[in-house]
This record gives structure tokens, sequence and C-alpha cells, in this order.
């Protein structure tokens, strides 16, 4: 692979540890190629399965499309196995190198031969070629720790609400990960899949505020396993965020099947598409100790594409406005990651249950995260100082301890102006709250996170009394300690 292509991956594989790759599961098949895929012209190779497991390719492709052009979207790819319609890959990353990330099913031991097919009708009007640049192909196998996190993972099949490929210029999915828990000798694997957008939902302009994202993570499927790995039960988020039995089909070795029945990323067992993928479950994302957007520090192209959807669907600000909540360029804000705690009030009071576990309700309290620049006294607010419109409150109110949020600024500022960030204490919920840690980032030239961050582990006990705390400042700054009394030191970094 030349230099060029490198860079051009980074987006994809730039965050992934070497153990990572490992714990996908080894190679059985190495396949260089510079093949042009287009109507009746397309690329057949094979495989061979040294025991029962699951197979995972690894697709290196790209395409005369441009996710950000109308009528340019994407090329689509369709997937056979041994001549059997397998599944799609939507090639959403333009010209520039991909990887998708393919989990084929449950295989016996054995050859295979995989057939890459060019779809005019399904692809954007205006694409007419793609290219495979090279394939990999990995055998998990059943004796794999990770074997039981891939046996439940879920085929997915396509929306089809406006078009009957919506996926192919909308909400497409991008990435496929997983929370495991276990609870008096059982298993519960919950999956979770990053969509590119929500056509409905949060309003455009506040997905920054409350979410720090405007990609749509929306849980999938959890399944509940005995000691001996016996399905217990099975769930899935249905319309209206539902938690629905799952009455369901399985496919492709054992997967149980899904579809994207809502324009708000919510799923049905009732399938009625005619595409479908399957992504590999590529990261295991820990609740009590991260935000779920730290998939997309894993899988950094999400902020690219993300973007690229907004620049065609939206009508961004520019240049953006700070005192606007209307939706402006990625790079016009920065981007927040810390968590919150109720604590037991002084009166002992006992604290609310922080609850471990998947999509628990934990609307304990609201916290705004807010910054000030050299020179200015102006503090910006993450959640335009508490924003209500109509239904819709600007300010997180999810499920997690841990979330992230964004504080958007005028024209395209860098880390290195600000001065100070601080955690405000909102209306409503717990009396006292203790934030702890602080991870800042912006995005560079080419939409994707910078090197460089702000890092703090401080923590801050916040009350009503005092319900605003300094959790990080700059080296040129008085010590913060001055300007809250419920400062803790921590080490700080600015790396």
């Amino acid at each position: 692979m030349n230099s060029q292509a490198e860079v051009q991956m980074t987006g994809f594989r730039g965050e992934l540890q070497e153990k990572d790759l490992l714990d996908c599961g080894y190679r059985i098949a190495l396949h260089k190629a510079e093949v042009e895929l287009s109507t009746g012209n397309g690329f057949r190779f094979t495989f061979s399965m040294p025991e029962d497991g699951f197979a995972e390719l690894d697709l290196l492709a790209r395409s005369e499309s441009d996710w950000a052009a109308a009528d340019r979207e994407s090329a689509f790819v369709r997937l056979y196995l041994n001549d059997v319609y397998n599944q799609d890959v939507i090639l959403y990353y333009g010209s520039s190198l991909g990887v998708y990330t393919r989990l084929l099913g449950y295989l016996k031991e054995g050859d295979y031969e995989v057939y890459a097919e060019f779809r005019e009708l399904e692809s954007a009007p205006l694409v007419s070629r793609a290219w495979i640049d090279g394939v990999e192909l990995r055998c998990v196998a059943d004796s794999s720790a990770r074997s039981l996190v891939y046996r439940h993972t879920p085929l997915l099949y396509g929306r089809n609400l406006s078009h009957p490929y919506e996926n192919r210029f909308t909400d497409t999915p991008l990435v496929l990960f997983y929370s495991v828990a276990e609870e008096e000798e059982r298993t519960i694997i919950e999956y979770q899949m990053m969509f590119s957008h929500e056509d409905e939902g949060t309003p455009a302009p506040l997905l920054m505020s409350k979410w720090g994202r405007t990609t749509d993570i929306e849980w999938m499927y959890r399944v509940e396993l005995d000691a001996e790995g016996h399905v217990l039960s099975a769930v899935f988020q249905g319309p209206h965020h539902i938690t629905t039995p799952f009455q369901g089909k399985y496919a492709l070795g054992g997967h149980p099947v899904l579809q994207s029945a809502t324009t708000n990323g919510n799923f049905t067992d009732h399938i009625t598409s005619g595409y479908r993928f399957m992504l590999a479950p590529s990261f295991q994302w820990k609740p009590e100790e991260e935000p779920r957007e730290a998939v997309m520090s894993r899988f950094p192209f999400a902020y690219q594409v993300t973007g690229w959807e907004m620049e065609r669907q939206q009508e961004l600000e520019m240049p953006s406005l700070a005192s606007s909540i209307a939706l402006a360029s990625q790079r016009s804000y920065v981007f927040i990651q810390t968590s919150k705690y109720p604590v037991p009030s002084s009166d002992g009071e006992r604290a609310l249950p922080s609850r471990p576990g998947f999509n628990r309700r934990e609307e304990d309290a609201c916290v705004d995260i807010q910054l000030r620049l050299h020179g200015s006294e102006q503090w910006y607010s993450s959640c335009h100082h508490d924003l209500r419109l109509g239904d819709f409150r600007a300010a997180y109110e999810g499920a997690e301890s841990h979330f992230s949020t964004t504080i958007k600024l005028s024209g395209e500022p860098a880390l290195d102006d600000i001065a100070e960030i601080r955690a405000v204490l909102l209306e409503g919920g717990a009396d006292r709250m203790k934030v702890a840690g602080l991870y800042a980032f912006m995005l560079n030239e080419n939409y994707l996170p910078q090197q460089s961050g702000i890092r703090t582990n401080r923590v801050l006990e916040l009350t009503r009394d005092i319900p605003a705390g300094i959790l990080w400042a700059s080296a040129d700054e008085a010590d913060p300690g001055a300007n809250a009394e419920n400062y803790q030191a921590g080490k700080d970094e600015h790396v």
C-alpha cells in the first residue's frame, strides 16, 4: 500500500491497536488486487475455512462517489458466497480507500468463493465504477474468546421507507459495536449500530449540543445467555424506542435478522427490504469507563462521513456564530467528553443508584460545560445556556454517566484559544453532582480528530450553593482553585 493510501486509511484504522486486530481472528486469505467493478465486470476470490467458525471480510475499496454530493453519494456492491446472495456493501468513502469490514456468517470447515458485483441500479445515478484494491479474510473460531459475541451479531436489512435502497444515500450503517455484562451466571450482550445520521428525531441544530455528534447511535439487539451459552431472552429496540421481544428469523448460520424501520434508527423483525448488511462487532464499549462516542474516536472516519451528509442535507451556517444554535461546520466546535454522578447530600440523603447496565434512564441532573477564551470574560455554553426548543432540551439528559457534548464557537478557532473550561449544574435532578474528568479536542482540516487535545482527571462536586467549578485552565491562567472552592487537583495535559 502506498503512503497516500495509508493516509486515507487512517480514518478507518488509525486508532486501532495491534491487539484489536488480533482479536478479530486469524488471517485465512489475503488477495491484493486492482480490480475495476462496473456493470458486467465483477471480482471473484477464494478462501478456505480451516475450522468451523465465523468468516470476517475486510474489503479495501473505493469508487467515483462523493457522500457530500447529491446523486453521487455511493457505489453499491453485492456479495455472493458460493453463488448465493450474502449481503451488500455501500461504498460511502468516495475515491479514498475505505476498509469495509463485514461478517459473512457462520461457516463450516471447507473451501469458499466470494463474488463481488457492482450494482448499477442500486448505486447513485452518477456513479458507474468502483475499485477493489485488496481483500483480507479472517476466521473467528468457535474456540475464540469472541465467538459468543460473533454468534449473536445481527444481520440488518436496510431501510426502505422512501426509497427501496435509501441507506445508499442517507443514514447508512457505519460501525457495529457491543457491550457485555455479567450478572449471576448470566451474560448479557447488547449490540449498537452507528448510522451516519438520523433523518428525524432530535432536531439537527441540537444534535451537537445534546449528543456531541450528528451520527445516530442506537442500541439494536440485546441477548441474555445462561452459563452454557443458551439464549434466555432476546429483545430489540422497536419503533418509538420500545424494547420489543425478538420473534424474527435467523440467517447466515444462525444470526438474528432485523431491519432498519424508522427515520430515527429504530428496528423491526418484520422484513420488507431487499438489501442487507452484517457488520462485524468491531469494538467493545465499556459504559462504566467511557461515553458511547468513544467508538467515533476509534473509527474517526465517522466524523468525516456524518459531516459530508450534513453538507448535503443541511444548510450550514457560514461563517459560524457562537451565539447561534444553527448547525455549522464541525470545525467550529470543541468536542467534549466528561462524566457526571449524583452524590449524597450533606443531610445524609442517599445518592441515586448508579444502576449499571444497559439503557437505564438516569435523568439525575444536567450539567453544562462552558469555556472562556483568552482575553474575554464571556462563557460559551455547550447547551446554549439551557436552551429549550419545544419538547427538546439542548442539555444532555441521556441514560449514561459518561457523555459527550460540543461547544460552538465563531469561525474556526484553535484549542490554544481556550483559557478555561468549567462545569455548571443545571436545573432539576440531584442537588449535588460530581463531574469527573475531561477530554476536549477539535477536528483538523481533514475533519478528523486532531492529535492534540486537552485532558484532565480533575473531579468537581457541584451543589446548588456552588453550581460551577473550573475543570481545566491553561498554564498562563491564575490557579483555578482560586475560582472554585470545590476544585480537587489532578494532573492536566494539553498534548
